[in-house]
């Protein structure tokens, strides 16, 4: 039960990240910090795949995490792989519509922090900071969205010669809705009851 609960939280987490990324931060090229925002300014201006990048950066993480803690790496492995993919299959939503920067801006941060808590919710993740932040909280109990807006804020200082200041303020806007999402969804178990139900009934 707890692998299916796990896997469903990975595909919807994933989805709702993938698609956040693309429909509503690619139109006007904000980021949200972290290794994906890495992967969108790799995206942005060499034209690579945000999601093979966000694979490769996240690499030497699971690397190191190898040595503190297997459990965990496994669990959020598979997060990471579905992520990633999904990240560049949903590609073509970023021609799917444009509200302006501002409302881009929250949506996509929105989505973003709903696939992350859920992820979080169910012990998996994305990968990259999102990873780093669950071993924060395993070790010291600080809620895993801390380290992930730190981490998020200093990538995205790091992006701002990149996307200028226009962009950096939204993605800012970005990465604290992103922020208030993921706690609000990291701490509950939506999926429980609903796929209990469905499993029990087939």
């Amino acid at each position: 039960m707890q692998l299916l609960l796990r896997s469903a939280a990975v595909l919807i987490g994933s989805a709702l990240l993938a698609f956040g990324v693309n429909a509503f931060l690619a139109p006007y090229r904000i980021i949200d910090g972290g290794f994906i925002g890495i992967g969108l300014l790799v995206n942005y201006h060499f034209g690579l795949y945000p999601g093979l990048t966000v694979l490769l950066v996240s690499a030497p993480v699971f690397a190191g995490v190898f040595f503190v803690d297997r459990p965990l790496l496994m669990s959020s492995l598979h997060g990471l792989l579905v992520t990633s993919v999904l990240i560049d299959l949903f590609a073509p939503a970023a021609g799917w519509f444009r509200f302006g920067m501002p409302i881009h801006a929250v949506a996509g941060g929105w989505l973003i922090g709903m696939g992350v808590g859920i992820m979080l919710a169910y012990r998996s993740n994305s990968g990259g900071t999102d990873l780093l932040g669950q071993i924060v909280h395993d070790r010291t109990g600080i809620p895993a969205e801390y380290t992930i807006l730190l981490l998020d804020a200093a990538v995205l200082l790091a992006g701002l010669s990149v996307i200028g200041w226009t962009r950096t303020l939204f993605s800012f806007v970005t990465i604290v809705t992103v922020f208030v999402a993921t706690h609000r969804y990291s701490g509950r178990k939506l999926l429980g009851r609903e796929i209990y139900f469905f499993a029990k009934k087939n």
